[in-house]
């Protein structure tokens, strides 16, 4: 999820690119750089690893004049973030530039195929490929005779060949009043200026030269000039769009429009999840390639390490390897981990899970799990950070950047990513035949459209928050995997709101819990379709019959609940192995609008930080 600016025009394009890359900063902080068409007709490209303002110190001087120009923030996926692995990149010749959001699923087999036929890399990203694609069809077209500008159709030519995710923007030093630009799955938006274009992968890029705009659909190209813009498709179809009128101030714009970072990135969820998904489910099947090189045939036992919101995700991932692959599964809390006596060897799995890849506790474990002999597994968000240096394997989980201090979207790619595992450990053992796999695969496909489906209905819960928002305590009850669901939301209710807030199983109520409920308690029950539906109602009649106030979330087409509670939202039915990702959205969102009733802080709660990198 990095940021893309371009300007093609009669004004120097590094403050415009410098000003818009200041916007775009929360999309990307592991590197920055610039590209720009000089005088000379020569492009000059200035790039520096970490964040934005070391670019800026770089480029004190004001850097090269140029009315062509291209910048970019990174969030990294391939390669580590430093300055070689930096955008922009060009090909062999430095003829052609260009920057990348997304992912580039056949770059491996792409790559090779490049080398074969005598083109030289530099760094280890998958976008440095489509430069040298973006080279070989350009010469081919220049050999033909093809008339100028050559670049589009270069581009169009090149991404045909090309699977996975993309927003890009490109020029050519031969070209100096081109700019292309072309998507797929990721955002790209065209800003119209009078006599100037600009191009961004988000509107706050563009928002202090124009309100105009237009949004690129995916498999389109375009071509920008100071004179004008024109879009066709992949196939090379003319397409036609009417400018967008931009209202939002820029505060409000580059948080796309919400209030908050927090409700943007709970509405980031469906793409998150693709993305996690994306280049890992093969036809029916699971395809884990970062972790295929292990052998985990003598593995007997798995240790999950995480902490708060990822161990949650841990106790979902220990009861689904359980199911799968019939391995016994620990999940530890990493501050804990280390000063028991973890049964850990030679022959156990040790997957770490931290969103950061920094957190001072999970380090720890996985200095552990090494000393011990054992396998390691590091689940992160964040390329190049520490946990990934020590792990025997990383699997990202390719949700974006995450703001909000407290994890939302995060969890969720969490949830999938550990689903993922224990199919593929599953299939692995030999337990889980084709169609087993086939089925649970499905559902993953369509997880994303019934997470939209659940987001719908925010405005539902905004007025329960109403309601009940200054209630003194709140009860989370679940059974099996409705359990870890209600520790993560009694835990973001805690976070951004402060409300005294419990995650229990639900059986555990009558074990001590039940004593604090009255009137004035709120027990939210998470009771979608599963084995343990039944057990669940009767300790909602149990909360009901101490006069608990009773919110629930449940299945679609569950009508026997709406007699047992206050309120209920529903999810869209899926398999049970799934139910986490959708039941944690409602949640998600109460929070939220208790946390706004109550005047409180959402992205910056107090006293939290988004990575604990002490213990």
């Amino acid at each position: 999820m990095c940021g893309i600016v371009g300007y093609v025009g009669p004004r120097f394009a590094i403050p415009i690119l410098l000003d818009g890359l200041r916007r775009l900063e929360y999309r990307g902080y592991d590197s920055a750089g610039i590209a720009v068409l000089n005088p000379a007709g020569e492009i000059e490209v200035e790039k520096t690893e970490g964040k934005l303002k070391k670019l800026l110190e770089a480029l004190q001087d004001g850097g090269p004049p140029g009315f062509l120009g291209l910048g970019h923030t990174r969030w990294a996926t391939h390669g580590l973030p430093n300055e070689v692995n930096a955008h922009p990149h060009a090909d062999c010749q430095r003829r052609i530039v260009l920057v990348h959001n997304g992912i580039v699923e056949n770059y491996a087999s792409l790559r090779e195929g490049l080398l074969a036929r005598g083109h030289k890399f530099v760094s280890q990203t998958d976008t440095e490929v489509l430069a040298h694609l973006f080279e070989e069809e350009y010469d081919t077209l220049a050999k033909d005779g093809y008339g100028v500008p050559i670049l589009p159709e270069a581009v169009r030519r090149g991404l045909k060949r090309v699977r996975g995710a993309y927003a890009i923007a490109a020029f050519c030093r031969d070209e100096p009043q081109v700019l292309v630009g072309a998507r797929l799955f990721s955002p790209l938006i065209i800003g119209l200026g009078q006599g100037e274009n600009y191009l961004a992968s988000d509107i706050p890029a563009i928002m202090r030269h124009t309100r105009r705009a237009m949004v690129m659909d995916d498999g389109e190209v375009a071509v920008l000039t100071p004179e004008g813009v024109a879009i066709r498709t992949l196939e090379g179809e003319e397409m036609h769009r009417e400018p967008l009128q931009i209202t939002w101030n820029l505060e409000s714009a580059e948080k796309g429009g919400y209030p908050h970072f927090y409700l943007k990135e709970v509405h980031e969820q469906p793409q998150a999840i693709e993305n996690t998904l994306r280049g890992r489910l093969d036809g029916n099947r699971v395809s884990l390639s970062e972790w295929a090189h292990l052998d985990l045939s003598e593995v007997n036992r798995v240790s999950i390490v995480a902490c708060g919101t990822s161990s949650y995700a841990g106790l979902v991932g220990k009861l689904l390897i359980e199911r799968w692959a019939q391995l016994p599964v620990e999940v530890s809390v990493a501050s804990e981990f280390r000063y028991g006596a973890p049964i850990v060897d030679e022959r156990t799995l040790v997957v770490l899970v931290t969103q950061s890849g920094e957190t001072a506790d999970t380090l720890a474990g996985l200095r552990l799990a090494q000393e011990k002999g054992a396998t390691s597994v590091a689940l992160t968000n964040v390329m190049g950070s520490s946990i990934t240096r020590g792990a025997d394997a990383t699997i990202y989980f390719q949700a974006g950047p995450e703001i909000c201090v407290v994890a939302t979207k995060t969890y969720t790619t969490e949830l999938v990513l550990l689903c993922l595992m224990a199919l593929d450990l599953g299939r692995r053992r030999g337990l889980l035949c084709e169609a087993e796999v086939a089925e649970v695969v499905e559902e993953l496909r369509q997880l994303p459209a019934k997470v939209e489906l659940v987001l719908k209905d925010e405005d539902v819960l905004k007025e329960v928050a109403r309601q009940y928002g200054h209630r003194r305590t709140f009860f989370f009850i679940g059974r099996n995997l409705g359990y870890p669901t209600a520790l993560e939301g009694a835990l973001k209710l805690k976070e951004i709101s402060y409300v005294h807030a419990e995650g229990y199983p639900a059986g555990e109520l009558k074990h001590g819990p039940i004593a604090m409920l009255d009137e004035e308690a709120v027990v939210f029950a998470i009771v979608p379709q599963s084995d343990t539906y039944e057990k669940v109602v009767s300790n909602i009649q149990e909360v009901r019959a101490r006069r608990a106030q009773v919110l629930a979330v449940a299945t679609e087409g569950d009508e026997e609940i709406q007699a047992l509670a206050e309120e209920v939202f529903y999810i869209p039915p899926t398999l049970e192995a799934l139910t986490p990702v959708l039941a944690i959205i409602p949640l998600q969102f109460f929070a939220y609008h208790v946390a706004i009733e109550r005047g409180c802080d959402v992205d910056q709660p107090r006293n939290l930080a988004k990575s604990v990198t002490v213990e």
